[in-house]
């Protein structure tokens, strides 16, 4: 008499377990297992999604003439509009943190003014010009870039994002005055970054900012 036989269940494994109950329990296992490939296939497309850029109106105007130079005329003040910072960073391989104020894809848009006649003070004497206005507009939200993805997990606050944008004017500062040691003009700046729900404004020299909201409706 063998050993090994069929119990009443029908054909017993090896474990002693009928082979309707491991078939079942196999089924239910490759449901689970195809329930989780496909949530980790839907994660895994809604991180390549890209952020929505923030639902604002921007645009920028500059009044008055330039610096007349032997080919044409250069404008004393330039503006930055990046509307989507996020779709920036994209391109750039960049990932900002994913917490804090960055969380659940938060827009991000940053809006620069740079006047190259706005640093100068009876203090503190400057000669207008445009080579800083040039290279603050070309080199500024890089700076920004940079110090946004250096940010980690659960430290992307207000305060640290504040310090960020704070140590992207040092940064350029530092990198301009290394580049053109012996440079008479510089300029003033203002800056407004808008993340999420927040904006955050800096001004420097004789510039200045003006934040509006309107009434619900309007």
């Amino acid at each position: 008499h063998s050993g090994f036989g069929q119990g009443r269940g029908g054909n017993d494994g090896m474990s002693g377990a009928p082979m309707w109950q491991i078939k079942r329990k196999m089924a239910e296992y490759d449901r689970q297992r195809e329930k989780l490939v496909t949530e980790l296939i839907a994660e895994s497309e809604d991180r390549k999604k890209p952020a929505e850029a923030p639902n604002v109106m921007v645009d920028a105007l500059a009044l008055g003439g330039g610096l007349q130079t032997e080919s044409k005329v250069k404008p004393l003040v330039r503006h930055v509009v990046v509307k989507d910072f996020n779709k920036v960073a994209q391109m750039k391989k960049i990932e900002f943190p994913k917490s804090d104020l960055f969380s659940e894809k938060a827009p991000i848009g940053l809006y620069a003014v740079f006047d190259g006649q706005a640093c100068s003070s009876s203090w503190s004497p400057s000669t207008p010009g445009t080579a800083a206005v040039d290279f603050c507009a070309r080199n500024f939200h890089l700076k920004v870039l940079d110090n946004l993805q250096m940010l980690r997990q659960g430290s992307a606050n207000e305060a640290y994002v504040k310090a960020a944008l704070i140590k992207s004017f040092h940064d350029l500062d530092e990198e301009y005055l290394a580049q053109k040691p012996t440079v008479e003009d510089g300029c003033g700046a203002a800056v407004a970054l808008l993340l999420g729900q927040h904006v955050f404004v800096a001004t420097i020299g004789r510039c200045g900012a003006a934040l509006a909201e309107g009434a619900p409706g309007q």
